[in-house]
């Protein structure tokens, strides 16, 4: 086994048990909630601070993995809270994070996994683009059209008894919320990801979210990205600079390790019905919250899992360092 591959954690198994660890080896610093799917597995999310010291004032982040055919963004992410949690990489060396500062300044909260059951689905562990060409890869993610071969088509909510021809087996990247039904997670108020939001909005009030995710980069030469949310240009001006800012230093860390991100910093072009359902799920936030979207390549030999790790580690820890330079908000 690579070393790499020791802190390779992404299958709902090996996650919930750390996550478990975590837990149990330091109650004082850690708090779970939990949102048990349909199909029995439980999505997590861990909440991560100084308890000596009151919440109020500290800045509040939120971090999320919404989608199961993307473990390199659960891989960093798990890398990055064993860090701040343990003050060690998964293999026993030390961070050189500033941890104490961190945990004295900041609530962290992080959704490593938000489909346990559709990760459960998956036939590797990482796509690394050495066995399935992305046409291959991308129905495993939606399922694979009956009639066509390819990939099936995308829905915020949809059920087999409405839908004629489904596939089957149907696409990881949907997590079924009842017999019949299935969503995309960061799409539909029903998933576990979006149930468990709304729960911890309740408890903080978050001043910064990064949505980790992973896409192929196809036909392009660049191996990272940053979105900014679909409203941008429809929100203040200081939230448009709150969020410009955050990725601008997200972008600015991967290029001193060596990624190549789109230079262009801007929302993703998405028409209708995805606007309709990403206002619907997050308009709230975007008005509240700085949010940016991460992406790092997913299923190509140019970004092997390594990297994967590595650069979704690096956005959560420009994004921990920006939150922490911010002024806090009144």
């Amino acid at each position: 086994m690579a070393d790499w591959q020791r802190k390779w954690l992404s299958m709902p198994d090996e996650t919930e048990a750390k996550i478990l660890e975590w837990a149990r080896r330091f109650p004082d610093l850690v708090r779970l909630d939990a949102e048990k799917q349909f199909c029995g597995r439980t999505a997590y999310a861990v909440t991560v601070t100084d308890p000596r010291l009151p919440d109020g004032p500290k800045k509040k982040h939120l971090f999320a993995v919404p989608h199961a055919h993307e473990p390199g963004a659960t891989a960093g992410c798990m890398s990055f809270m064993n860090q701040v949690i343990t003050g060690q990489h998964l293999d026993g060396q030390p961070t050189d994070l500033d941890r104490d500062r961190i945990l004295r300044e900041s609530l962290l909260t992080f959704i490593p996994d938000a489909n346990p059951d559709g990760r459960s689905r998956s036939p590797e562990r990482w796509w690394d683009g050495s066995k399935w060409p992305n046409e291959e890869f991308w129905c495993w993610m939606r399922g694979k059209d009956p009639h066509t071969g390819k990939m099936w088509k995308r829905l915020d909510l949809w059920s087999t008894r409405e839908e004629k021809d489904y596939p089957s087996p149907v696409g990881i990247v949907y997590e079924q919320v009842s017999e019949h039904e299935y969503v995309e997670p960061n799409r539909s108020p029903r998933s576990s990801l979006l149930k468990l939001i709304a729960r911890l909005r309740q408890r903080h009030e978050y001043d910064q979210f990064l949505d980790l995710h992973q896409t192929e980069f196809e036909k392009s030469p660049h191996d990272t990205m940053v979105i900014l949310p679909i409203m941008q240009l429809e929100l203040s001006p200081e939230m448009q600079s709150r969020n410009q800012r955050l990725a601008e230093a997200i972008v600015s860390a991967w290029k001193a390790i060596g990624a190549n991100p789109i230079p262009a910093i801007k929302p993703l072009g998405y028409g209708e019905p995805h606007r309709t359902y990403f206002i619907r799920c997050w308009g709230d936030m975007y008005h509240k919250v700085a949010i940016a979207t991460s992406e790092v390549q997913n299923n190509n030999p140019r970004t092997p899992p390594p990297r994967q790790l590595l650069y979704t580690e690096t956005a959560m820890r420009a994004s921990v360092t920006h939150l922490l330079a911010e002024t806090k908000r009144p």
